[in-house]
């Protein structure tokens, strides 16, 4: 197992001194007394505006987002066994403003492509249902997103239709993103397991309307295809067909977002949302029959709230969140009930205002009739599986992030005939 070019990148940045990257040092290059909007380190990108090409891109109607996450990860005791892993993410976005470009109102298309590579300790070392690493799953090159978005009355109206996942909108909160194991990263993630929510890096056709009537209230409505191949990696994103025994899988989520104890500056702001979903496509394997049936469905819940606020205007504080899924149908969901309960909070330390301490557990309840057929072959009968996580995150620079963390896997995958395994991790983040 070899890092990529990349990930030598990012180490490098990160072993950058302190003074250069936190204290805010100009480079060599850099006079003392030009402005710090100049400086390198104090950019949004780490490849900068290129000499002015990206502003002058933006200003005609391409912005280009590209990012890289990696993540490497050793399971130290427990499991079935001890060892170590690393994977990596990158991602290249071009979004085209044809307001910009043609005079188009609203509208704007946007394509996407994504590479993974790497290997998780999970499969190979811990044995659990949820993933220590949250860079893994189809590592291969992708062709990602390739969609088209139309708003409407000042944006409180929206449609968009193409190539996407559902995860893009639906059933995911800019947290999930801070915490390293997939138990709670991206998604929720028993969704995931029970039913056919696609998800990044995984699209498929699909369309999403958004109506947003007030400032504190959203409502979307999703439909997608479903399709037996559409987490297979081999495809790299280029399947574009639809067979006669696809299907289709619709979701709609009620949003709420109050500020509480004083205006935008001055409250707490909240975000809560209620989803459900729905799949009449008659593709999902029952776990004791082995018969293909319909009528996947199943509800979430989430709600995060800022409990504490350093100072009006400031991002500061501590933010608590929960989640909750269920999925009624135990003969084809592997894990009906999934809990999650977290807090972030954000400049816990003096003088380290970007920096993010991150708590997190996670209770996932698996099916009787998967239960039972694990059981049958000799395997141990499944039951719960909980992941506990802690982490801090570094801000080295605006660009740049260094993250590290341990998590702590009781009963993984289920059964107790696996120890307990605690894991160390460490993930890198880098926005080009």
């Amino acid at each position: 197992m070899k890092p990529t070019s990349l990930s030598l990148l990012v180490a490098a940045i990160a072993a950058l001194p302190a003074s250069a990257l936190l204290a805010g040092a100009p480079a060599a290059a850099v006079s003392p007394t030009e402005p710090s909007s100049t400086r390198w380190v104090d950019g949004d990108y780490f490849t900068g505006d290129w000499g002015g090409l990206r502003t002058d891109l933006a200003a005609w109607g391409l912005t280009v987002d590209a990012y890289y996450v990696n993540n490497f990860a050793g399971n130290v005791s427990g499991g079935f066994d001890q060892g170590s892993e690393y994977a990596d993410n990158a991602y290249l976005g071009l979004l085209f403003d044809l307001e910009k470009i043609w005079g188009w109102d609203g509208a704007s298309f946007l394509v996407s492509g994504i590479n993974r590579s790497g290997d998780s300790i999970t499969a190979n070392y811990v044995g659990s249902q949820y993933d220590s690493m949250q860079v893994v799953g189809g590592q291969t090159i992708f062709l990602y997103q390739v969609l088209f978005e139309q708003k409407w009355a000042d944006d409180r109206a929206s449609l968009k239709i193409g190539r996407f996942s559902a995860s893009d909108d639906f059933n995911t909160s800019s947290l999930y993103g801070y915490y390293m194991s997939n138990a709670f990263d991206g998604n929720l993630r028993a969704v995931l397991f029970n039913t056919q929510f696609s998800a990044y890096p995984f699209a498929t056709w699909g369309a999403r309307v958004r109506f947003d009537p007030t400032p504190e209230s959203n409502l979307q409505f999703g439909i997608f295809q479903a399709q037996d191949d559409v987490f297979d990696r081999d495809l790299h994103g280029l399947d574009f067909g639809v067979e006669s025994g696809d299907g289709v899988w619709m979701i709609t989520q009620l949003g709420w977002t109050p500020t509480f104890g004083g205006d935008k500056e001055t409250g707490l702001p909240g975000h809560y949302w209620f989803g459900a979903y729905y799949s009449p496509w008659e593709g999902y394997t029952q776990f004791r029959t082995g018969e293909k049936v319909g009528d996947s469905y199943g509800f979430y819940i989430h709600g995060d709230q800022m409990v504490y606020r350093e100072a009006a205007g400031s991002d500061q504080g501590l933010v608590l969140w929960s989640a909750v899924t269920h999925d009624p149908n135990e003969d084809i969901a592997i894990v009906p009930f999934q809990v999650n309960v977290g807090a972030v909070y954000r400049g816990l330390i003096p003088g380290r205002d970007r920096d993010a301490t991150i708590l997190g557990f996670a209770y996932g309840k698996f099916s009787d009739d998967y239960a039972d057929v694990v059981e049958a072959r000799g395997d141990g009968r499944p039951k719960h599986e909980i992941v506990l996580e802690a982490a801090y995150r570094y801000e080295l620079t605006k660009f740049a992030y260094v993250q590290s963390g341990v998590q702590y896997i009781v009963r993984p995958g289920g059964t107790g005939q696996i120890g307990d395994a605690f894991v160390l991790g460490l993930q890198m983040g880098i926005k080009f």
